[in-house]
């Protein structure tokens, strides 16, 4: 069980909420090969039709992407299929040589989220028989996104007083040379060494302009401010792939962090909205 006293409790909950996507992604080592920095995964051409046979009755769709073309021994660590219930439906599992993921958008509930993070893990063993996956990287990711245009609006102001965080910079920057005082756009990457779970926990905000359906998005905003926050775990801090107790103990540590990094940042007006009491 996670001690570690965080803030937000880990019961809240939000009427509406700004996910994107959030998964988990597991990277595996793979066999080196005699061409320098080509790794390969001898067992992934068997293991992929024995994975997609042992989940086909919740994820039917398979579905390639564009690597699936190239050479078993080239793009390691690259996801090569996805496995959907049903074409463009989600959540969704992904495989490739030494890589596994599992994606959720919305509806999502963390209960929900761990169950399919543990049968993705039950799954690539079941797959892979005897051969023991040494883990190399564990990462859980959340992306976030709210309307914002940034072309025309005062990022810092924004992101001050929805967001909790203040970026200042010398009163000569952009000075006269700008049409605006403010960015117009911004990729800003914040990292902490963690000690529970062992590794790195990273903070990331982006303007980002959305891709749009044109059929069914044309009262979206296009233009969004993007934050998202991650926890990976490389080598011997990762955990054991075959050792369920302590891939669930990851799991629920990491999330914690990203729990309590979230509400920390969302904390006011942006929380407010969310529970759907408006500003």
């Amino acid at each position: 069980m996670n001690t570690t006293k965080f803030h937000f409790p880990p019961e809240i909950k939000l009427e509406n909420s700004p996910l994107m996507e959030a998964w988990l992604e597991i990277r595996w080592q793979l066999e080196s090969t005699d061409v320098p920095r080509f790794k390969r995964d001898p067992v992934f051409a068997f293991a992929l039709g024995v994975f997609y046979e042992s989940v086909k009755d919740l994820f039917r769709y398979k579905e390639p992407l564009s690597a699936s073309r190239a050479p078993d021994d080239i793009l390691p660590h690259v996801v090569r299929y996805r496995f959907r219930p049903a074409e463009a439906e989600w959540p969704l599992l992904q495989l490739g040589p030494g890589v596994a993921t599992v994606n959720f958008t919305d509806p999502y509930t963390w209960d929900s989220f761990k169950e399919k993070a543990l049968y993705l893990r039950n799954k690539l063993l079941n797959a892979y028989g005897e051969v023991k996956l040494k883990a190399q990287v564990m990462a859980l990711r959340y992306r976030n996104g709210v309307p914002f245009e940034s072309s025309s609006n005062d990022l810092f102001a924004f992101s001050a007083r929805n967001l909790n965080t203040s970026i200042a910079l010398s009163d000569h920057i952009p000075g006269p040379v700008s049409s605006t005082p403010w960015p117009t756009g911004a990729n800003i990457n914040l990292t902490f060494d963690l000690s529970k779970p062992k590794g790195i926990g990273t903070l990331q905000f982006a303007t980002a302009v959305r891709q749009q359906d044109l059929e069914t998005d044309l009262e979206k905003p296009d233009e969004m401010l993007i934050w998202q926050l991650e926890v990976v775990s490389k080598g011997t801090d990762a955990p054991e792939i075959n050792q369920e107790q302590e891939f669930a103990h990851w799991l629920d540590l990491a999330h914690a962090v990203i729990h309590e990094w979230f509400f920390a940042l969302i904390d006011g007006p942006l929380r407010r909205s969310y529970e759907g009491e408006g500003e």
